[in-house]
C-alpha cells in the first residue's frame, strides 16, 4: 500500500510536465494579444527656410512631444525664452471602437501677432514587421487657417481589422501666415487596422 503511494508521488511530477508540454503547441497557436503602445517615445522637428529667414525655429520636447515655435538660435546659443507663444501636441493613433482609427493634434498661439496659424496632421502607415520602414500616407486632417487662439485637427478614419499595421503622425506647423516646419512622431503603435 505504501509502495503504491510512493509510485503515485513519483509519477505526479512527470504527468504535470507532460501536460505542460502538451499545452505549449496550443498556446503557440493562440492569436497574439494586441500589443501595448510603446513606452519610449521620440519626436523630431525640422524648420523651414521661410521660418529660418523670419528668425523662427521649430523645437520639440523629446520627452513630451510638445512642439513650440521659438527664436532661432544664433551662433549655437539657444534662447531660454520663446519669440512666439505657439505650442502644440499630438493625439497618437489609437482605436476608437473596433472600426475607427482616431488621431490628430492641436496648436495654441496665445498672441494675435502669431495668427493666422494652422496645423495639418498626416497619418502614415507601414506593415507591422520590424524591417518595414517605408511609410505611406493614409489620410490627413487640416485645421484650416485660424485667427483665434487654438487650431484643432482631430478626427478618425474607418478601417477593417484584417491586418495589423504600424502607424505614425507627421504634422505640418504654420504660424504668422508662413510654413514653420514639420514635427514627426516616432511613436509607432501597431494597431489591428488597415485602410
Amino acid at each position: 500500500m505504501q509502495r503504491l503511494s510512493l509510485v503515485r508521488l513519483a509519477v505526479a511530477p512527470i504527468m504535470a510536465a507532460a501536460l505542460l508540454l502538451a499545452a505549449s503547441p496550443a498556446q503557440a497557436a493562440a492569436p497574439d494579444p494586441a500589443p501595448a503602445e510603446p513606452t519610449s517615445t521620440a519626436w523630431t522637428a525640422t524648420t523651414s527656410d521661410a521660418a529660418a529667414k523670419a528668425g523662427l525655429a521649430l523645437a520639440v520636447d523629446k520627452d513630451t512631444g510638445q512642439w513650440r515655435i521659438q527664436q532661432a538660435a544664433e551662433s549655437g546659443m539657444t534662447p531660454n525664452y520663446p519669440v512666439s507663444y505657439c505650442y502644440g501636441n499630438f493625439t497618437n493613433p489609437r482605436m476608437l471602437g473596433s472600426s475607427t482609427l482616431e488621431f490628430g493634434g492641436a496648436q495654441t498661439c496665445d498672441y494675435a501677432r502669431d495668427w493666422p496659424h494652422r496645423i495639418v496632421v498626416e497619418l502614415q502607415s507601414t506593415c507591422s514587421d520590424i524591417w518595414c520602414v517605408i511609410f505611406q500616407d493614409e489620410g490627413s486632417i487640416d485645421s484650416q487657417w485660424r485667427t483665434a487662439r487654438v487650431a484643432n485637427a482631430f478626427g478618425g478614419l474607418g478601417c477593417d481589422n484584417s491586418d495589423r499595421r504600424k502607424y505614425r503622425l507627421s504634422t505640418d506647423v504654420y504660424a504668422r501666415g508662413i510654413y514653420i516646419g514639420n514635427v514627426l512622431s516616432t511613436t509607432e503603435p501597431i494597431l489591428r487596422c488597415s485602410m
